[in-house]
């Protein structure tokens, strides 16, 4: 399982890296380590988790909490996402 999700992970890095088109805003984006993440869950920083893998492997296991927003639907449904927590993506 830890190979697939680290698959997913390399897939979403691929897909951050390619030139974005010249009318998209600027995005923040950053990559964070699991470490990184733990840490800012036990400082209590609101967070989202965004679950941007195929259903079926969202409905095989995920964050609890985490919302489902498959990587071919994120940049038409990111707009609905609350801009106040830091979202994390995987």
């Amino acid at each position: 399982m830890s190979r697939l999700l680290g698959a997913c992970l390399v897939a979403v890095a691929l897909f951050w890296v390619s030139p974005a088109p010249a009318d998209d805003p600027e995005v923040p984006e950053k990559y964070i380590s699991v470490e990184q993440v733990n840490a800012l869950l036990q400082e209590k920083k609101p967070l989202t988790f965004i679950d941007v893998r195929p259903k079926d492997q969202f409905d095989e296991l995920h964050i609890r909490g985490a919302k489902h927003i498959p990587l071919t639907e994120l940049s038409s449904r990111l707009a609905s996402v609350s801009k106040k927590d830091f979202l994390v993506l995987y």
